[in-house]
């Protein structure tokens, strides 16, 4: 029998949270859909952390160790940063608050961070990416550092709830908490005060306004967390238990020694709360209360998760698949939202449910994640793997997500911090629905917005990460955001590059490599080691060596960029069956042996990716790497790059073979291109400096052309209806007549084994053309007779 693994849990005798105590429901055998066969279901002891319950789970960061490449030079970096950084300037505001002192020469780091009403959250992050730092490879100074930062938060921690007993402090302290166990670099009437009976706004004012308080909650709960699971601090899950207590009362009972206050908070108070723009952001709040309900056995902290259920405007709409993350003014659901919802605001929210499913089992919670993350990829998803920016008719605000399939008349760039949570929230659904698609997103948002985040600097006086990575032709990158939410997330990614590496079924059946990066992974329970030699994306080859013993399932990724083959042998003997299909994994079922080796290659190739809603629009990938053109395009601000290039393609559709060619190699072995059209240099998106770039650029292909033949018919455009937008976008008219061209759609059908095959494929497209209206019978039949006179033209050299 086979059913799904929800819908059994739901037939059970006993409670999901009893059973999911004791059950890693990832002790089963998965088939495509997700479902899971009960004959396999074994008794499997939960894990810690996220993604602890789930079938597939992640391995812990010091099971794995980077090599040397791309992504340990970026680690590299910012653990420089890390390493120099004065720890003690993230006490400063916490300690004004406990009524502590401060050395005389030490002040707050700065930015968001100077006492203003968002103070606090980079501590958190700071925090998190130390014990990041540590766990891969020990280095004692990080974790000397997250020590004594978590010692002082804790003393701080104690003086303020000391002061329950009425007596305030003096300066900065001079106020009484309302409820035990708050910790902050601000008052906690700064957090009470988003809730009744004030119902604070987003503002600058410190006495009346807030900013985003259980943002900066999260932030320092998150950073306590993982100096847990990563280092051990058991005071760290002390002082995070304590606010987790503060933080049930404070979403139950609320602001109780305000005047005006009329009893507990309700579902509707709570609704109002999360609809507020920017002060109602609570990051991924809702993912720590899970956690620590399963460290505690504390039922009260899920129940704080779902408090955080953004019900009125967002959480039923997910549920039911009716994406509403931009609106029109009079279809605004709730009484708070805007018409455009802030991404980096929502993302998290559902990494949150993620959370709450993991500890609760109600599905719905799941169904939310997964429809809301369809929404998001592929239909507000860059080239870069970014998501925002605006569009014209917008109020201009590059944080809000853009109306759906808007990617081609979108404007601006996108949120560093935003692909951090969709990378994330990806991963997140895989370890329960295990699609490869969700791996190759993974992949594209790590290998550029993640990987260019960091400049290629020695720097370290500050952490030298972007904010906004910009899509605007010509523009270019600024690094720096000290106490910013990207300057946070930042040194966060840039010390966790190996948790994705490797994931593990929960019974330890099967070993899923998701990405190829040089790395060893540390299996002890299993006793394998296996250790992974690559220079991708540099190159297209990895090799895993295998020591240990036994039976074990190796799942290897086949990227769905994999368009070249995807050719796997171990110990040099290739593997029968057939060809492994892009977008899927490839799974090696053997009783393995110490030296065993698995040698894969996966050809790159440069291909063109279209703009959802303006075919024109394109970028430039090389395999999931966004390749970049270098300089400033002529004309008005925002001109892009325009480049000719089917005359250059041979039968094989190759555009790396003579329309995008490699020129050469940077020092550190990143391959360097020149596009044929202009001579124009290109250069992978992950090298990261202040020069202009052009992520996208605009297709103009006039004449229909095979090599240098020229059939002398233009070469027009089949009428798809683009753009189709559900919100107006100003001087676009929707829906469109815009569409691929003619040879758009032949050369999408590449490769061509033969001249005929091609020919085959023209003439079948000429007259699917001519059946739409685009060509006439005697136009068609110049195009035909071109391409059979191409032979040698399009022969493949």
């Amino acid at each position: 029998m086979t059913v799904p693994f929800m819908a059994w849990l739901n037939q059970v005798s006993f409670g999901p949270r009893r059973l999911f105590q004791a059950l890693a429901w990832g002790a089963v055998a998965a088939v495509g859909n997700g479902a899971i066969t009960m004959e396999s279901l074994a008794i499997v002891p939960a894990d810690p952390g996220p993604g602890g319950t789930a079938p597939v789970r992640p391995f812990r960061l010091d099971q794995v160790q980077l090599g040397s490449g791309l992504l340990q030079e970026k680690r590299d970096r910012i653990k420089g940063f890390l390493r120099e950084y004065d720890e003690r300037r993230f006490l400063v505001l916490f300690n004004n608050q406990a009524g502590r002192t401060n050395p005389s020469n030490v002040s707050p780091p700065g930015g968001w961070e100077d006492g203003g009403l968002l103070s606090g959250h980079w501590t958190g992050h700071f925090m998190t990416a130390l014990s990041q730092a540590y766990t891969e490879q020990g280095d004692e100074l990080f974790k000397t550092k997250l020590d004594w930062i978590v010692d002082e938060l804790a003393s701080c921690q104690d003086a303020i709830t000391a002061r329950m007993d009425g007596k305030a402090g003096s300066g900065d302290a001079d106020w009484i908490p309302t409820h035990p166990g708050y910790l902050g670099a601000l008052p906690e009437d700064t957090v009470l005060r988003l809730g009744p009976p004030r119902w604070a706004v987003y503002g600058s004012n410190p006495d009346t306004n807030t900013w985003a308080p259980w943002y900066t909650q999260h932030k320092i709960m998150r950073g306590l967390l993982d100096a847990y699971y990563n280092t051990n601090n058991s005071q760290a899950l002390d002082v995070v238990t304590k606010m987790a207590e503060w933080a049930h009362l404070a979403l139950t009972i609320g602001d109780k020694n305000h005047a005006g206050y009329t009893g507990n908070l309700t579902r509707d108070d709570l609704n109002y709360m999360w609809d507020l723009y920017i002060g109602g952001e609570f990051g991924g709040a809702n993912e720590v209360f899970p956690e620590i309900y399963q460290l505690t056995g504390d039922a009260r902290h899920l129940d704080t998760a779902k408090a955080f259920d953004n019900r009125e405007s967002l959480f039923g709409a997910a549920v039911d698949d009716r994406d509403i993350l931009v609106v029109t003014p009079d279809k605004i659901p709730g009484r708070r939202r805007p018409e455009r919802l802030h991404a980096n605001t929502h993302v998290p929210q559902f990494i949150g449910y993620m959370r709450v499913y993991e500890h609760s089992g109600e599905e719905e919670y799941f169904t939310a994640a997964k429809n809301f993350y369809s929404w998001v990829v592929p239909h507000r998803e860059f080239a870069t793997g970014g998501v925002g920016g605006n569009y014209p008719g917008s109020n201009s605000n590059l944080e809000l997500f853009q109306n759906r399939d808007n990617i081609g008349n979108a404007e601006g760039g996108a949120e560093t911090c935003t692909t951090y949570n969709v990378i994330k929230l990806a991963r997140n659904l895989f370890l329960h629905d295990h699609n490869a698609t969700y791996m190759d997103d993974y992949e594209r948002g790590l290998f550029n917005q993640i990987a260019a985040s960091r400049a290629d600097t020695s720097i370290t006086s500050d952490p030298q990460l972007t904010y906004f990575q910009p899509l605007t032709p010509g523009a270019s990158r600024e690094y720096d955001n000290t106490g910013t939410c990207c300057g946070g997330t930042g040194q966060e990614s840039h010390t966790k590059y190996q948790e994705t590496i490797y994931l593990r079924s929960a019974d330890g059946s099967a070993l899923w490599v998701n990405l190829y990066v040089p790395s060893t992974l540390t299996w002890a329970e299993k006793g394998f080691t296996v250790k992974q030699e690559t220079a991708f994306p540099r190159a297209d080859t990895a090799k895993f060596t295998v020591t240990g013993k036994g039976p074990l399932d190796i799942k290897l990724r086949v990227p769905a960029w994999a368009r070249k083959g995807f050719q796997v042998t171990i110990n040099g003997n290739a593997q029968p069956g057939e060809q492994p299909q892009p977008g899927t994994y490839l799974t090696l079922s053997r009783t393995w042996q110490t030296g065993d080796v698995i040698d894969v290659k996966m050809p790159l190739s440069i291909r063109v990716e279209r703009a959802l809603d303006r075919p024109d629009t394109q970028a430039l990938k090389w395999g999931p790497v966004l390749l970049q053109i270098l300089g400033t395009p002529s004309g008005t601000s925002g001109s892009f790059w325009q480049l000719s290039l089917y005359r250059y393609l041979k039968r094989d559709g190759d555009y790396a073979r003579a329309a995008v060619t490699q020129t050469g190699k940077t020092a550190a072995g990143d391959p360097l291109f020149t596009a044929k059209n202009g001579s124009l240099s290109v250069r992978p998106y992950y090298i990261s400096d202040t020069q202009a770039v052009s992520s996208y650029f605009r297709r103009v292909e006039p004449q229909v052309v095979f090599g240098t033949i020229d059939a002398g018919v233009a070469n027009r455009k089949r009428n798809d209806g683009l753009p189709r937008y559900d919100v107006p976008v100003s001087g676009i008219t929707s829906p469109g007549t815009d569409g691929p061209t003619f040879l758009d759609v032949v050369w999408d059908q590449a490769p061509f084994a033969t001249h005929a095959a091609f020919v085959k494929a023209v003439t079948s497209t000429a007259d699917a053309f001519v059946a739409a209206g685009v060509y006439t019978a005697k136009e068609r039949d110049a195009i035909v007779a071109k391409a059979d006179l191409a032979e040698r033209e399009l022969a493949p050299v």
